[in-house]
């Protein structure tokens, strides 16, 4: 495994560790198409998105995709009739795309497959793209516990 952190083009890679975190959830067919049309129909549900941790969640070896947002203290009762769901903790490979619409979204694949090339990948768990803010994208990989 190599060491951390190191460069890429599209930015620096990381290692990060999260702790599992529950959060409300919509699955969608792993289709750019629908996922695209599905994202504004998500966050429109929620009373407001200000404080709301964006996610979507691919796991390895099915069709879906699964927009999420960790569970705030006001959503205590899940008023808006979402799954929940666990965004699961562990170590992850990090690289935060910075940049404008619709360049920092099609350079999420790229840094994908730019993590992938230095991961010790642990499939058991999906890979992340965190949307922190307009103009900032983190994608995560998950890998096994560096030694």
């Amino acid at each position: 495994m190599s060491t951390y952190p190191t460069t890429h083009n599209l930015g620096r890679i990381d290692v990060i560790t999260l702790d599992d975190s529950p959060a409300l959830s919509r699955d969608v067919q792993l289709d750019l198409a629908t996922i695209q049309d599905a994202w504004p129909d998500f966050e429109s549900s929620f009373d407001f998105l200000q404080g709301r941790k964006m996610m979507g969640l691919f796991y390895g070896g099915n069709a879906v995709y699964r927009m999420s947002t960790l569970r705030l203290d006001r959503d205590h009762e899940n008023p808006f009739g979402h799954d929940e769901t666990v965004i699961p903790g562990g170590h992850y490979l990090r690289l935060r795309l910075r940049g404008t619409a619709p360049v920092i979204y099609e350079n999420i694949a790229p840094a994908f497959d730019a993590l992938f090339s230095h991961a010790d990948h642990d499939p058991a768990r999906p890979h992340i793209e965190y949307y922190r803010r307009e103009g900032e994208v983190d994608c995560l990989v998950p890998i096994n516990p560096p030694s």
